[in-house]
């Protein structure tokens, strides 16, 4: 690292460490044996994180913290906190174990500065609130208070870890911060009632075997939702190896179904479409081809024009596709944009002939993306058209192939995008594919080998 870069970090854990001697000088009123409970508890959340895709992970030691912050204070707190972002064990998928002392030592200083830092802000934060509005735990503007509290850990937290990052990357804060952790905010205000929940149980007598008895419910809770992860993790990988054998039978279609669906996503957005729906429009366009697993590979390689009987054939792979894909429990959404994504708007496309409002937007989305793809693709029978030429295809077209509203949203993706590098990434399959909760990476990218520009 550089010296500048080894400098701030220790700014950051200088502060850090400030803010826990302060915490240290002031804490009283609280038995040993209690501080070491909370850190045992906490440490434990910490070590139980839940992936939602990679390097995104939610725990519940916020919770924790929101019970301490309503039982012992801000100086408690922060102490908790900090023994959080030091002593924990993680298990990893090959593994292998992730805890402080096989980390690089920054990653150690940046944990032990956010958790720190963020924690006694946010306390005393609280504490003023509680201290101005002159209201107890019990209060109805309490819900308000929390909120506040929640809303400054998050905010912290998150700029924190932003700012940690331009630190070591050099990646811009602002883009990192609305990218990468704007979308753990749902998580966080989510939380807000456990931690609640175990203060309320935690206040009783005999509230801290109470607590223990909790853990089970919770880590069996856990365990059901990463279980469900898993699943899905599965789910991922079955159309990866379904994309994978589709590409196989074609050398020219390599990349070709991760780059329809970077276009969908592209388009949905511009329509406005929710995450869900786009994630469906994802999947249909990385399995959009599928079909082609039932067609003769002279004829999908043949490299003169298509007889009439040959070119009959290939319109029946959206059919196929169809067939295909009737035994899986893919969502409706999916196989309706597969099976239609080669009509057109004016009914000229294959294969029921349809048009208008006869075709879902979600297949013109798939065909769009998918026409465009083609048009700036080498082929066996003819070179690719530059963007250029593809474009005033796309506007030639717009009301007759295409339909206006999903051309238009294309054109103007296309001319965002001019700027932009496109690389196909190790990951560009696994994030693709990824639901509102494996929120999409800042591109997906594509090789600049499989497209010409």
């Amino acid at each position: 690292m550089k010296k500048t870069q080894v400098l701030l970090l220790t700014l950051f854990s200088f502060i850090g460490i400030l803010m826990l001697v302060n915490c240290i000088i002031n804490f009283e009123g609280t038995s040993l044996y209690q501080l070491l409970f909370w850190m045992f508890i906490a440490g434990l959340c910490e070590s139980l994180p839940v992936y939602f895709a990679r390097n995104r992970v939610v725990t519940v030691t916020l919770a924790v913290l929101l019970t301490l912050q309503l039982s012992h204070g801000t100086y408690f707190t922060t102490l908790v906190a900090a023994s959080a972002a030091i002593f924990y064990l993680i298990k990893t998928e090959d593994g292998s174990s992730k805890h402080t002392f096989n980390l690089p030592y920054y990653k150690t200083m940046a944990n032990f500065s956010n958790f720190t830092i963020s924690a006694y802000l946010s306390g005393l934060l609280y504490d003023f609130l509680v201290d101005k509005l002159n209201i107890s735990v019990n209060s109805p503007y309490m819900i308000l208070v929390i909120f506040m509290y929640f809303t400054a850990t998050f905010i912290l937290n998150t700029v924190l870890v932003s700012v940690f990052l331009r630190i070591v990357s050099g990646s811009p804060i602002i883009e990192t911060w609305l990218h990468n952790t704007l979308w753990c905010w749902p998580n966080y205000v989510a939380i807000a009632p456990i931690g609640y929940f175990l203060f309320v149980i935690y206040k009783n007598v005999n509230g801290m075997l109470y607590i223990i008895m909790m853990l089970g419910p919770l880590l069996l809770a856990r365990y059901s939702f990463k279980l469900y992860l898993d699943s899905k993790e599965q789910y991922y990988k079955i159309i990866q190896t379904l994309t994978a054998t589709i590409e196989a039978k074609d050398k020219y279609t390599v990349g070709h179904s991760l780059r329809v669906a970077y276009y969908v996503e592209r388009i949905a957005k511009k329509l406005r479409f929710s995450p869900g729906r786009i994630e469906s429009l994802k999947v249909a366009a990385l399995l959009h081809d599928i079909g082609k697993i039932g067609i003769n590979d002279s004829i999908l390689q043949k490299p003169g024009k298509l007889t009439k009987d040959e070119w009959a054939k290939i319109m029946e792979h959206p059919r196929i596709g169809l067939k295909i894909l009737d035994e899986v429990s893919f969502n409706p959404t999916i196989k309706n944009a597969i099976l239609q994504h080669h009509e057109k708007y004016d009914g000229s496309g294959y294969p029921e002939g349809l048009a208008g409002d006869q075709i879902s937007l979600d297949a013109y989305i798939l065909g769009a993306a998918d026409a465009y793809d083609a048009m700036t693709s080498d082929r066996p029978y003819r070179s690719a058209l530059t963007k250029e030429q593809a474009v005033a295809v796309l506007k030639k077209e717009s009301g007759k192939h295409f339909h206006p509203r999903v051309a238009s949203a294309l054109i103007e993706v296309l001319e965002e995008e001019k700027s932009e590098e496109i690389k196909l990434t190790d990951t560009g399959m696994k994030d693709l594919v990824n639901s509102e909760h494996y929120q999409l990476s800042k591109e997906i990218a594509l090789s600049a080998e499989s497209r010409k520009k």
